[in-house]
């Protein structure tokens, strides 16, 4: 995640060198990009509290992960241009030009409120349950905090509950 990270943050940098971002105001921008992702795809799910957009793909029927819970998940990270930028889906990689023989294609594991991956990743987990896939669009404050708002495809692949915290 790390280096997606420094991808990321290098990505970013150049789309404001280069103007990508036009506007004093890039908040303003970046709220205007997602309104228009929005439209363009016929979304009217309202946001979260936090601005995240959750839209389920298929409901999950297993346990729900809660904070402190072991979760593995497969993933698809792209711009909300539609350029994918991570993936842990060995198709998706070599689909996208990212694909590379020294990763390994598995899900990724991580414990839910622990801070391991961006914040709008784990709200968004936290709605599903097993077995579950979602769409998150995720605005930066959620994420990088670069102006770059971010699209999620999530399934939830395995909930490992925390005996030792109470639920």
């Amino acid at each position: 995640m790390r280096k997606t990270y420094y991808l990321l943050m290098a990505l970013s940098a150049v789309m404001l060198l280069e103007g990508c971002i036009k506007g004093t105001d890039y908040e303003e921008q970046e709220q205007k990009t997602i309104q228009e992702f929005l439209q363009r795809n016929n979304i009217t799910t309202p946001p979260t509290e936090s601005g995240l957009y959750y839209l389920v793909k298929t409901e999950g029927e297993g346990l729900q992960p809660a904070d402190s819970d072991t979760v593995s998940i497969n993933y698809i990270a792209s711009y909300i241009n539609g350029i994918v930028f991570d993936t842990n889906i060995e198709e998706e990689a070599k689909k996208n030009g990212l694909y590379s023989p020294v990763n390994e294609y598995v899900p990724l594991v991580f414990v839910k409120g622990a801070g391991d991956v961006i914040q709008g990743v784990d709200e968004g987990v936290g709605y599903m349950k097993k077995g579950g896939e979602a769409i998150l669009i995720i605005p930066s404050r959620l994420a990088y905090n670069d102006y770059t708002p971010l699209v999620f495809y999530i399934e939830l692949v395995e909930v490992k509950h925390d005996t030792t915290a109470a639920h």
